[in-house]
This record gives C-alpha cells, sequence and structure tokens, in this order.
C-alpha cells in the first residue's frame, strides 16, 4: 500500500486558491477578535457618565476582560491541539460574540464585568489556533508572512473598533458598538462551510476521504492512488504541556515565552501611554491621537513584509534586527521631534514592536509539532498578556512619579534588547521543521509504495 506524507505535500506546494480560503477565514474571525479586545476602551468616558462608575471600577472591569482571556489561551491551546483547530474556532467566536452581544444589553457595570468575562474567555481562544492553522496549510515560501500577515488580524480590528467609535458613539450610544461587535455570529455558517479542519488532525482521526478531497486542490498536479495511508510526522503523538519541552525544547520554549512576556509588556505599554507622552513631548490631543493611530498602521501595513522578510533570511534574524530597530525607535521618541518626524518613528516602532510579535507566532509555528503548536502558543499568550497587565501600570507609576521622557521610554525600550538577546539563544536545531527537513533531505518520498 503506499504511503502518502501529507506535510510534504503541503510544504512543497504553490499557492492556491484554497490558501486564500484558508487564509480569509481565519482574517475576519481574527480581526473581530481584535475589534473586542480593544473596544472597551472606547467607551469608557460613556460608561463612568452613564453609571456614576468610578475610573478605578471601569480600570477593574478592563482587568476581568483582560484577565479572562489569559485563561482562554490556556483553554484555547489545549482545545486547538486536542479536539481540533475549526472547532475550537468556531467556538471561540461563538463565546466572544454572545459575550459582546451581553455587554450591548448590560445595565449596569456588574452585569458587564461578567460579559466581559465571558468575552474575554472567548477572545483568549482564537489567536494561536489562527496562526497554527495557517501555518499547516501553507507552503513553505509562503509559510511565515501567511502567519504574519494573518496576524495582522488584531490590529485591522482595532482599526475598525476606532472607526466604529467614531460613528456610531455619538448618534446612537456606547451599546452601538457593542451590538457591532456581536455581528461576528454571523460568520460562524461560513467557517462551518469554508474552514477546513488541520490537515494532521485529519490523519489522526482517518477523515481519509476529507483530506484527499483538500489534497486535490492543494495539489491538482499529483494523482494519489486509490489505496494509500495517509501519514503526517508526529501526528499521533499527544498533546501535552510536556510535549512542549520533549526533544531538547525545554530552552527554547521558556524563551519565546520571555519574548511573549517582554514584547507584550512593550506593546501594551505603549499603547496605552503613547497619547499621553505625545502630549508631553508638546504635541496636542488631536496630532497625539493621530500618532497612535500611526502606531496601529505601522504594525499592520509592515507585518506582510516582515513575514516575507523571515520566509527569505529566516525568522530568527529577522526577528533580532527587529527587536533591535525597535529599542533604537522607542528611545527615539523621547527626543523633541515635529509631527511629520514622530510618524515616521512611531510606524518603525509600532512594526517592530506589534509585527514582530506577528512574526513570533509564526517563528513558534514553524518550531513546535503541530500537536502542541497551539498549547505551545496558548501558554505564550498567557504569559505575555500578563506583561501586557504589567505594562500599563509600569507607565503609570512612572508619570505619577513624574519621570522624564527619557526614562518612561527607556521602561518601554529596554525589554526590546532581552527579547532580542531570548532570540539569538533559541536553539533552532531542535526546531520541527528543522528535524523534518533534515529527514526529508535524506531523501523521503511524498508518496512511497
Amino acid at each position: 500500500m503506499n504511503i502518502v506524507n501529507v506535510k510534504n505535500l503541503i510544504d512543497d506546494g504553490s499557492f492556491k486558491s484554497i490558501h486564500l480560503q484558508v487564509f480569509l477565514c481565519c482574517l475576519v474571525s481574527l480581526s473581530f477578535d481584535g475589534y473586542d479586545l480593544v473596544v472597551y476602551g472606547a467607551t469608557i468616558p460613556l460608561l463612568l457618565s452613564a453609571w456614576s462608575m468610578s475610573p478605578a471600577y471601569a480600570g477593574f472591569i478592563a482587568s476581568c476582560g483582560f484577565g479572562a482571556s489569559v485563561i482562554g489561551a490556556i483553554i484555547g491551546g489545549a482545545l486547538g491541539d486536542k479536539w481540533g483547530r475549526k472547532r475550537t474556532i468556531i467556538t471561540s467566536v461563538v463565546v466572544f460574540s454572545l459575550g459582546t452581544l451581553a455587554c450591548a444589553f448590560a445595565n449596569g457595570p456588574d452585569w458587564f464585568a461578567v460579559a466581559r468575562i465571558c468575552t474575554g474567555i472567548g477572545m483568549g481562544m482564537t489567536l494561536q489556533n489562527e496562526v497554527a492553522l495557517i501555518s499547516e496549510y501553507f507552503p513553505c515560501k509562503y509559510r511565515q508572512a501567511g502567519v504574519a500577515t494573518v496576524a495582522t488580524g488584531m490590529q485591522i480590528g482595532g482599526i475598525i473598533s476606532a472607526l466604529a467609535a467614531l460613528w456610531l458613539l455619538v448618534p446612537y450610544g456606547w451599546p452601538s458598538v457593542y451590538y457591532f461587535g456581536s455581528l461576528a455570529i454571523f460568520a460562524v455558517p461560513l467557517l462551518l462551510k469554508y474552514m477546513p479542519e488541520a490537515p494532521w488532525m485529519l490523519v489522526k482521526r482517518n477523515k481519509g476521504q476529507e483530506l484527499r478531497k483538500i489534497l486535490g486542490q492543494l495539489r491538482p498536479e499529483i494523482k494519489i492512488p486509490d489505496k494509500v495511508t495517509f501519514v503526517y510526522p508526529k501526528a499521533q503523538e499527544k498533546s501535552s504541556i510536556t510535549q512542549v519541552f520533549a526533544e531538547n525544547r525545554a530552552l527554547s520554549a521558556l524563551l519565546f515565552w520571555l519574548i511573549y512576556f517582554m514584547n507584550v509588556f512593550v506593546i501594551y505599554g505603549t499603547n496605552t501611554w503613547i497619547p499621553k507622552l505625545m502630549m508631553d513631548a508638546g504635541h496636542g490631543l488631536g496630532a497625539s491621537l493621530v500618532i497612535y493611530l500611526a502606531l496601529f498602521l505601522g504594525a499592520g501595513l509592515i507585518s506582510p513584509l516582515i513575514g516575507h522578510l523571515a520566509d527569505t533570511f529566516g525568522a530568527k534574524k529577522i526577528s533580532l534586527i527587529l527587536y533591535l530597530i525597535a529599542f533604537i525607535s522607542i528611545l527615539l521618541l523621547s527626543v523633541p521631534m515635529d509631527f511629520y518626524l514622530t510618524l515616521v518613528v512611531v510606524v518603525v516602532a509600532g512594526a517592530c514592536t506589534m509585527g514582530t510579535q506577528n512574526l513570533t507566532h509564526a517563528y513558534i509555528t514553524q518550531y513546535f509539532p503541530p500537536t502542541v503548536k497551539s498549547t505551545m502558543m496558548g501558554w505564550g499568550l498567557a504569559l505575555g498578556r500578563t506583561g501586557g497587565l504589567l505594562g500599563p501600570l509600569v507607565g503609570g507609576v512612572l508619570l505619577s512619579f513624574k519621570a522624564t521622557l527619557f526614562q518612561s521610554f527607556f521602561a518601554f525600550a529596554v525589554p526590546c534588547l532581552i527579547s532580542a538577546l531570548a532570540v539569538v539563544l533559541v536553539q533552532d536545531r531542535y526546531g520541527y521543521n528543522t528535524l523534518v527537513a533534515q529527514k526529508k533531505k535524506n531523501n523521503q518520498p511524498v508518496i512511497s509504495g
């Protein structure tokens, strides 16, 4: 009986319409995830007035949603590797859509806090499974570009959230933006129809007919014999946190988690305090908000290029360069500059922090076996979001002690150097794709008899 190596078939393929189909399914659902993640900030001023709520309690509600997303990240990572990418992604969309809808119906801060917890759990389950699915379907030469680009869905969601707030809040009130966010539920039938399950999961479940159909779309030029056994390296392994550390991957796993923690510390710290710090630097409120928007646009526009460079030169080398540039660009923001030069520096800072975070997702999907990559990333996102909780806090403490601009930006620049050092220490020789490539080099055909 012939043996078909599914991973080798996918790795060596070219870009087809099914890749665009998978990409759009992931991008749409991830954009709604990003929307729901940041929309609360746009409605805080109205909620403070509507419910006579203190800023401290508003911050507590934000922490509820963010803390729930930490739990959701761990749950989503485990479910994605054990239950399947497609099921977990669709479940996450349902959960955060219903949570967002419950926010719109809330008549007080307590109900709203519970609704944000529900939303947070759903949001935490999504990202790691989206980027894992992209990495499992895209050919090698497009893989990191695909992952880095789809991860910009988080930034796209943030931009849509800002635009929705501008158009809806004043004429229709704060519930309107939550009604808009809950429209993600209508994407579920489309995801059920058009989003495929991960190929290694189809091998594991012996879904031969479904797998044959998908491979026909991925590699139409190859005729697969009638009687075959489909294989996918390590697809039959059990998924667990211990497997993340197996095969000499322990040090690199810890380093990736450190990168997540440090980079999300920087991202959420700068996202929270850039407008205020820019005003302290002499820019007006309107100019500071434009600079703030440029932070997201920089990451969204440049992430696809970053992914392409990683596919060409390697994720390790590009990540190292970008973290060093991030360190320099963040420090430069403490230097007096005119508005347009500040915009350029902020775009670079956004690309080298949020954009490199997107690349880190791609790096991880290359480094870990399919059965544990979602678990690995789920824990990484959970730890990263813990850093995200500390970033705004550290910025607030520095401002309360009247720190200088240089001191404030230095606090957000140093973690970029730590991330760069961690990237250097990652041991690529133990990575899953490296080991698979070595076996493939030893003349393992994609179809063998």
